[in-house]
């Protein structure tokens, strides 16, 4: 189904000016770098969950009743709704169950059971998952349980098979989240032990990178140093991707659907540390561009087609016709023109772009300068997070690292000249070396690497407006409002990323009901609403107490500025001779005729008046 748009253009060239050009190719770059991330950068997620018996038996966490094995599937379910309701419908996850009675592989591989082939998720699939976790399919009769030994090294070739199945260039990412309990699954076989690093080791070579989400027994923590450390291993930059659920089946969920949405890179370019002149051999790099944060909003929506057997994607397609022939424009037939003494100087869009090159993409080392050379107001705009990319040049992380632990050490930053794209306008760049964080477990909370901040030009920095003088406030009132604080303070600070965009929660339930064919929600809980009651409780008569001060010195500020307003009346009326009677503002109560709709029936100098005396 093609859905098409045209556009008339009143002859084969347009005239646009400097600001529609930039929108034009603005637009065209957001739309075509939406699409690659959409459709070129494709990530592949294969849920392998541990189905033996230790992984089926229930625990209690947190005064409730957990099974291990189903908290499992409940994760996989979760991340495949999240897929379907939002933009990354052209990810494909599978699901593998590992330990089972029953064997259901193309390798005729026992006890490896694939319930899911790699594909975009669907409502059936999330529907059978959900069937598992409540019970509605019997896991006993449908799969069995066997805690026989079998070789974890058959459970990776048949990941690595389902990967190999799925040939398309746009397949970027390739992960296998593996949820087990067992920390050594061969401690009594060392052949099987060391086939099975084999086989991890053959994944890892060809791109499939294993993610460990491991689980203690009641009586056993994980020990990952058993056996997965053989297998999963990072460099310094990377943090090892092994998340352990210490505290409760509920942290297992939030690790996983923090870890679903692969790094998507925003831009690839090569950074030239230095060289290139005449008889300089010169150092390149390849580093990649990431936005660490950015603003959550809805998926764009897409057209539909209903109309045949099976629904499908609609595809877009925009067409330029000429208002005078009415024949369908080719992009070499469209032209651009720029206003030049009266003339119109036309280009084609290859001229246009040639026009704006500034020379060839890439991040261009300057110099060094200490780290509080970089002011707090030069960052005017938001910052990118860069990390290595292997893929442009062999050894660009350890050059990377070697940067970045240089810089930390000496507390410098660098300064650089970047140019993104062949057509985006060059800019200057601070280069910000961010070091590792980790939590108290251990999990990494910031990763390492370069905070790219662009830098200001001179006309980019605006003088601050005038502002008048702060008073302090009365030692009475700050004495009232020190409890308020005091008992208001939040415990270890404000946590933006606890509070949830009420609009988009409400949203996704809306979307995600209308899927599964459940009842709409009535509403959805908003946490940026104050809890008034809770405050209630706490300062309630400090707030009280605190107002009646505020308003008695309010009513006092007042008076005494009518007053001041009031003799400078006189004086001026004294001052130009006027005889003529007239009352004074301080006689007329404008609150109560404003109250009353009679506002109208005051004099303007009188409203004025008014207007002098309550600013502050």
């Amino acid at each position: 189904m093609t859905s098409t748009s045209s556009n008339t253009i009143s002859s084969s060239w347009a005239s646009l000016s400097d600001r529609d050009q930039d929108e034009f190719d603005a637009e065209e770059d957001i739309e075509e770098e939406a699409k690659k991330l959409m459709t070129s950068n494709r990530d592949a997620v294969i849920f392998v969950i541990d189905a033996s018996s230790s992984m089926l038996r229930a625990y209690k966490s947190d005064n409730k009743t957990e099974i291990p094995f189903r908290s499992a599937i409940q994760c996989a379910s979760e991340v495949m709704t999240s897929k379907l309701i939002s933009d990354t419908t052209t990810d494909l996850v599978g699901v593998v169950f590992m330990g089972t009675q029953k064997s259901s592989n193309t390798l005729q591989k026992e006890h490896v059971y694939v319930l899911h082939s790699l594909d975009s998720p669907d409502i059936q699939r999330v529907k059978e998952l959900n069937y598992i976790v409540s019970g509605e399919i019997d896991f006993d009769n449908e799969y069995g349980s066997t805690d026989d030994e079998y070789p974890i090294g058959d459970v990776f070739w048949v990941c690595s098979e389902l990967f190999n199945k799925e040939t398309s260039k746009t397949l970027k990412t390739k992960r296998i989240f593996l949820i087990t309990d067992q920390d050594n699954p061969h401690a009594s076989n060392s052949v099987l032990y060391s086939t099975a690093i084999t086989r991890a080791r053959d994944l890892t070579e060809s791109g499939i990178q294993i993610n460990l989400f491991s689980l203690n027994k009641p009586d056993h923590p994980f020990d990952f140093n058993a056996f997965y450390s053989e297998i999963i291993h990072s460099d310094e930059l990377d943090e090892i991707p092994h998340y352990n659920a210490r505290k409760n089946f509920d942290s297992l969920i939030s690790q996983i659907m923090a870890k679903e949405s692969p790094r998507r890179s925003l831009f690839s370019i090569p950074f030239r540390l230095f060289g290139g002149d005449e008889g300089i051999p010169e150092l390149t790099i390849g580093v990649k561009g990431y936005a660490m944060i950015i603003e959550k909003k809805k998926p764009t929506p897409r057209m539909i087609h209903m109309r045949s057997e099976t629904t499908r994607l609609a595809e877009s397609r925009t067409k330029y016709v000429c208002m005078d022939t009415t024949q369908e424009l080719m992009p070499d037939d469209i032209k651009y023109c720029y206003e030049y003494g009266g003339e119109k100087i036309a280009f084609t869009k290859a001229e246009v772009s040639e026009l704006r090159r500034f020379g060839q993409k890439g991040l261009n080392l300057i110099g060094f300068k200490p780290s509080n050379a970089a002011k707090f107001h030069y960052n005017v705009d938001h910052a990118l997070f860069l990390y290595p990319d292997e893929m442009q040049f062999e050894g660009s992380r350890r050059t990377f690292a070697a940067l970045h632990k240089k810089m930390l050490e000496m507390n410098k930053v660098a300064i650089c000249y970047l140019v993104k794209r062949d057509n985006s306008l060059p800019s200057f760049v601070v280069l910000e070396a961010q070091a590792e964080k980790l939590d108290e477990d251990k999990r990494q909370m910031f990763p390492p690497g370069f905070n790219m901040i662009p830098l200001p030009f001179a006309d980019d920095i605006r003088p601050l407006p005038p502002h008048a003088k702060i008073k302090s406030a009365p030692d009475e009132m700050i004495d009232i409002l020190k409890p308020i604080v005091d008992k208001l303070h939040m415990k270890g600070g404000f946590d933006p990323y606890k509070i949830n965009n009420p609009e988009l929660g409400r949203f996704y339930d809306v979307l995600q009901a209308l899927a599964f064919d459940k009842e709409v929600p009535v509403g959805v809980e908003d946490l940026t609403n104050p809890k008034y009651t809770t405050i209630n409780k706490r300062v309630g008569k400090f707030i009280e107490e605190f107002n009646e001060e505020s308003d008695q010195r309010s009513v006092e500020l007042l008076a005494n500025r009518m007053t001041i307003n009031t003799k400078k009346t006189s004086s001026t009326r004294g001052t130009r001779g006027t005889t003529r009677g007239s009352s004074s503002s301080d006689s007329i109560d404008i609150k109560s005729l404003w109250e009353q709709d009679k506002l109208k029936t005051v004099c303007t100098k009188y409203l004025i008046n008014f207007t002098y005396c309550i600013r502050f």
